[in-house]
């Protein structure tokens, strides 16, 4: 279904999307490959056969190409939340989303597939872009909750509560629980998986009361 639907949009839309799909794949490649420092903005325009100034119309800086799947991933949580079914608590959602996540990963390629930290972001380069990330997670859900709730001013029991979400996904993320997965058998990963997530979950359900008092 969803193949048809851009089907159906306008060829010059399609031709944008897909050249954004492949420098975003060339990039994340090279900076695989090289490390993040080691490639350019015109090694990265060359490989995708396209211009440099190509790559600044989609792309303000070299970073965003690091960061776009992360931030796309903040936009479908926060739509997760704001559309919601009716009834449904704002944590209930985090969490069937979050439940969605793992569900989708691929056993066999479970490491390389969780969302969040690679490689090349251990890059130094990087570091303060990496902070900002979980800042600006935690600044946008709290902006969707207050708008949720009809808040006028900053609630900073809404940011607590954004705050608790984002650890779960940071680490989720993070490279020292892809650490943690390595010694673990293939065959028993996805299982440690589930039980993190259970566990966490758990800790933060805490939070349910007091969003279901604002529903």
């Amino acid at each position: 279904m969803e193949k048809k639907m851009l089907n159906r949009l306008p060829l010059r839309i399609r031709k944008k999307q897909n050249t954004e799909e492949l420098i975003l794949l060339v990039a994340k490649q090279l900076f695989q490959k090289k490390g993040f420092s080691q490639v350019t903005v015109p090694e990265i325009a060359d490989e995708a056969d396209v211009s440099v100034k190509t790559i600044f119309n989609y792309f303000g800086a070299k970073e965003e190409l690091a960061f776009r799947e992360e931030v796309q991933f903040c936009d479908q949580l926060i739509l997760c939340l704001l559309s919601r079914k009716e009834n449904q608590s704002v944590f209930d959602a985090f969490q069937e989303f979050i439940w969605s996540l793992i569900q989708s990963i691929d056993p066999d390629q479970l490491i390389e597939s969780l969302p969040g930290f690679h490689s090349w972001m251990d890059d130094p380069a990087l570091e303060q872009r990496y902070l900002r990330l979980w800042e600006n997670y935690e600044k946008r859900i709290t902006d969707a909750l207050q708008l949720e709730f009809g808040h006028v001013e900053f609630d900073p029991t809404l940011r607590v509560i954004a705050c608790q979400m984002v650890s779960l996904i940071k680490t989720l993320g993070s490279k020292d629980f892809k650490n943690y997965l390595k010694p673990i058998p293939m065959a028993l990963r996805y299982r440690a998986l589930e039980k993190w997530t259970l566990r966490s979950l758990e800790l933060l359900s805490g939070i349910r009361d007091h969003l279901q008092k604002n529903d």
